[in-house]
């Protein structure tokens, strides 16, 4: 709640900050999340980094709160073999270099918690919707919570196959947000967030602000073989993370590029 109350404050004095009618205006728009658009008839298969072919059967995830900020995002989010090998040895606090952004300014914010299904590409309206500002934002940021239910207590599920060479590996796995996440000086709250997401969207009152969540880079730099030294279980491997997968998954599902942000003027 301190934070959700921070970053109330911080809209409400940006507004009285500003004397023009942009940045002044306090708006209200509608807030729909989903999938990545696709045919949803077919099942989302897609070839990881690692020449993995993934077919997903499951992936969700709970959002909550979301806020646009006027910081601008990194230049690029090049990653060469080196830096993913470093995703499989220790968890990160931070989703690819958004240690390196400042706090920006709060223009806008959606407080509800949600659950998106990642692989049904039809936007679903989030009740109460979002408020703000009207003014321009450039990145967005996420924070994940676990929840019960469907996630089982985790604030990312997934499950699936993956093939290579002849071998195939059903798999499922998870991701709880705990203080195994957390490295030295970070925080639980750093751990759970996902800053600089690209969104170069101006809120207006009565648009609709659009989140979608993409799968297909969670397991980049994961190798699925080292899965099926264990045993399977229901006839699935679970990773974890004390494995390749689990740490890259980890990661990945943290990082800035499995989410885009779009606004509509109109619903």
């Amino acid at each position: 709640m301190k934070r959700r109350t921070f970053a109330l404050a911080l809209l409400l004095a940006g507004a009285a900050g500003c004397g023009d009618t942009t940045g002044s205006e306090r708006v209200r728009f509608a807030v729909e999340v989903g999938g990545i658009e696709r045919d949803a008839a077919q099942a989302l298969t897609f070839t990881s980094d690692q020449g993995w072919e993934i077919t997903l059967s499951e992936a969700r995830v709970a959002l909550g709160p979301l806020y646009l900020n006027t910081i601008a995002p990194l230049e690029s989010d090049r990653r060469g073999p080196l830096e993913r090998f470093g995703d499989l040895l220790l968890p990160s606090a931070y989703a690819h270099g958004e240690s390196h952004l400042s706090s920006g300014r709060i223009v806008a914010q959606l407080t509800t918690q949600v659950e998106v299904d990642a692989l049904a590409p039809a936007l679903v309206a989030v009740p109460g919707g979002g408020d703000g500002v009207r003014e321009p934002a450039l990145t967005g940021e996420v924070w994940m919570f676990n929840r019960d239910g469907a996630l089982g207590g985790a604030a990312v599920r997934v499950a699936g196959v993956a093939r290579r060479d002849g071998v195939e590996v059903p798999f499922e796995g998870s991701l709880v947000i705990d203080q195994a996440l957390v490295t030295t000086g970070g925080s639980l709250d750093a751990a759970r967030r996902v800053r600089g997401i690209p969104a170069p969207v101006t809120p207006a009152d009565g648009g609709a602000l659009r989140v979608r969540v993409d799968p297909r880079g969670w397991f980049e730099g994961a190798d699925f073989r080292e899965l099926t030294a264990g045993t399977a279980r229901d006839g699935r491997y679970r990773f974890t993370s004390q494995d390749n997968v689990g740490r890259a998954f980890s990661n990945r599902a943290r990082a800035r590029a499995a989410y885009g942000i779009t606004f509509s003027p109109t619903r």
